[in-house]
């Protein structure tokens, strides 16, 4: 496994080393200048630190605590370095690092104590999923790094197909702002309801729920699931949550506040997908210590 990481690493940084480019390679790969966040706030655990922060602002203000206003805003909607907290502790790219590896560390363990091929790539999503939930600067496309590896272990059980079900739907939702001229809107929205709908059909049928003799519900896949339809009633109320977020941006939004408060739809967006994101990576961890 090292050498084909390492083979991989020469692959793909030896060019630019040979031209003397790496220092540009560096400063993208760690964007540290750019600020904690993007102007469109990839759905991970800052955007809760930074929703806490401004209630805390706005709180405090009301009661006639002086509060000094950031140097730049996190709800500008523009490109630039976003990192100044007004009540909250600031954030440093070291607090990031520490966080990621922190929140690695109980897979990391388990695969130096235990190593199992069986479970690499579910280690390797896992790990994924830290640096996107508290990493530094991170684009919300990154969630594609943990969505995919987890897609090859979606049919292993039940509950792997109903995680993967409902992340990879919070995934796609999540990147919708990033295709925002009018004649894209369409496909955006078909590609992601085919998708589900194919995604639906087909675990439906790896997972198919039997009714046995004395109508006793069994699942031929997972004789232990005793949850009500495929995604349970929390995930189908999640998922019909989306679908009020992007009526709100689309039809409300624009009805009532007309051009004002333009990025608050992505707010709403970015703070929705976050909760599903939190929930995917507790469950993952809980997945990782059970794993034997």
């Amino acid at each position: 496994m090292g050498a084909a990481v390492g083979a991989v690493f020469a692959a793909a940084f030896g060019p630019f080393l040979y031209y003397g480019q790496m220092q540009q390679v560096l400063s993208r790969l760690f964007p540290f200048g750019r600020g904690l966040c993007h102007a469109y706030w990839a759905p991970n655990f800052w955007v809760f630190y930074i929703l806490l922060d401004k209630v805390l602002s706005f709180v405090l203000l009301k009661l006639g605590f002086d509060i000094p206003a950031p140097k730049a805003s996190f709800t500008g909607g523009l490109v630039g370095n976003f990192s100044q907290f007004a009540v909250l502790p600031q954030v440093t790219p070291l607090i990031t690092f520490l966080l990621v590896i922190f929140a690695m560390s109980p897979c990391l363990i388990k695969a130096f104590q235990k190593p199992q091929p069986k479970h690499i790539t579910r280690w390797v999503a896992y790990a994924f999923t830290c640096g996107f939930m508290f990493g530094w600067h991170v684009h919300e496309k990154a969630s594609l790094h943990f969505t995919i590896p987890l897609a090859l272990i979606s049919v292993n059980n039940l509950d792997d197909s109903r995680h993967y079900f409902l992340l990879s739907i919070v995934s796609c939702y999540s990147m919708f702002p990033l295709l925002f001229d009018p004649q894209e809107y369409p496909v955006k929205v078909l590609l992601l309801a085919i998708h589900s709908i194919l995604m639906w059909i087909g675990f439906s049928s790896c997972f198919r729920v039997d009714v046995a003799p004395g109508g006793t519900k069994t699942n031929n896949s997972s004789a232990s699931n005793r949850k009500q339809g495929f995604i349970g009633k929390f995930g189908t109320i999640y998922l019909l949550g989306l679908l009020g977020v992007e009526l709100w941006g689309q039809l409300l939004h624009p009805y009532i506040f007309g051009s004002r408060l333009p990025f608050l739809p992505l707010m709403l967006i970015s703070i929705y997908c976050a909760a599903g994101m939190m929930y995917s990576w507790v469950w993952q961890l809980r997945q990782i210590l059970k794993c034997s």
